[in-house]
């Protein structure tokens, strides 16, 4: 079965699906300047989680059939990784995990002013959390691998 792997860009999303290569058109810096480059409050998450859906949902009829692990080189998205698995040694989180550690920054964006510990506290993170979310979710990928340095 064909590798996945998804590289986080400021403008667009790559993802190399065995030797094709695609781009989507949202990327982290699009994400940080809606965030007004702060952690997001929860109508700035709400329109940026459909800004994320157009983008990555088309993608999904890209991969092959029974996919299941998404990989990754990308040192925003292994940080996720720790954080949602509370192990700095990790290298694979499941998308439970993944929505787990969504659901805390959903629940931050709702209260003014809280932040939450156990999330890293800048725009780039809760942009690379929203997108790495969306894109498990809407692509039915059960987790996410870090490889490589």
């Amino acid at each position: 079965m064909d590798s996945i792997f998804l590289t986080l860009g400021d403008t667009a999303l790559t993802l190399d699906i065995g030797s094709q290569q695609h781009r989507l058109p949202i990327g982290i810096a699009t994400l940080v300047k809606a965030f007004a480059q702060r952690m997001p409050d929860a109508l700035m998450l709400e329109n940026a989680i459909a800004d994320v859906e157009d983008a990555v949902m088309p993608a999904g009829r890209w991969l092959p059939a029974g996919a299941s692990l998404l990989q990754t080189t990308d040192p925003l998205l292994r940080q996720l990784i720790h954080g949602a698995t509370a192990d700095p040694q990790a290298t694979q989180a499941s998308r439970e995990a993944i929505e787990n550690l969504f659901e805390l920054l959903a629940r931050q964006a709702q209260q003014p002013g809280h932040a939450d510990p156990q999330l890293p506290q800048t725009a780039e993170h809760a942009a690379a959390l929203l997108i790495l979310r969306e894109a498990m979710h809407h692509w039915g990928l059960a987790a996410l691998q870090a490889s490589g340095n």
